[in-house]
């Protein structure tokens, strides 16, 4: 379980999956969630299941942070957290990661500063 805070306009945890089931819980703000091939607003009070395997990525769409929690079931390490902080997360749509949805918005796979 983890507490993150995006921030305003365009702050993500970007397109990647893993093998654990996980729920996003958003606690403050709105973003887009993009699950599969689908893409919705979400907001405060509003949580989403992920199931195992499965792409997925929020990105704060709002002018304040988006605070959301995440939990994994069963727990353990998850090599996306890695790959994001170093910069090796593989782009939407290369290799054997499949595209965003149609109009979401567009994935950050830079090294944080």
């Amino acid at each position: 379980m983890g507490y993150v805070v995006l921030e305003p306009k365009g702050g993500q945890v970007p397109w990647h999956n893993q093998e654990q089931e996980e729920v996003y819980m958003v606690l403050e703000g709105r973003g887009e969630i993009c699950v599969g091939t689908e893409r919705q607003e979400i907001s405060a009070g509003q949580a989403v299941f992920l199931p195992p395997t499965v792409f997925h990525q929020l990105t704060n769409t709002g002018d304040e942070p988006l605070h959301m929690m995440y939990i994994y079931c069963p727990g353990g390490d998850v090599a996306h957290w890695r790959q994001e902080l170093d910069g090796s997360l593989p782009p939407a749509g290369v290799g054997d990661t499949p595209p965003l949805p149609a109009g979401a918005a567009s994935q950050c796979t830079k090294k944080p500063e």
